[in-house]
């Protein structure tokens, strides 16, 4: 009986993550968009110099106010598997915060015109 609550508590576990898809992902403000396409980049070719820029990037974005704590902390995740060498949980981690991204009101309505 336990082994079957066990299992149905992991099924519920599993079915919330699927619906949940990207949860706990932050929203990143449109202007930093062009953040998680670099930092995707540098890390699909593997390209040190690529990442570093990218990181610098999202540093001065942050020490200037631009970038929320709650994204600051997102990229620096993805930055720092990056920079030991986790390449492939560095692009997963990427491509997840990529698609977590909804789109702004004012962008929809832009769509709509």
């Amino acid at each position: 009986m336990d082994t079957k609550r066990s299992l149905g508590g992991l099924l519920a576990l599993a079915v919330s993550a699927l619906v949940c898809g990207g949860c706990g992902r932050p929203q990143v403000a449109p202007e930093h968009l062009g953040l998680t396409a670099e930092l995707r980049t540098a890390i699909s070719t593997q390209n040190v110099e690529w990442l570093e820029r990218a990181e610098t990037l999202v540093e001065q974005h942050h020490q200037a106010g631009e970038m929320s704590d709650q994204e600051y902390k997102a990229f620096r995740s993805i930055i720092e598997k990056a920079h030991d060498e986790a390449w492939d949980a560095a692009e997963r981690e990427v491509l997840a915060l990529q698609k977590a991204q909804r789109p702004t009101r004012e962008q929809t309505e832009r769509a709509r015109r």
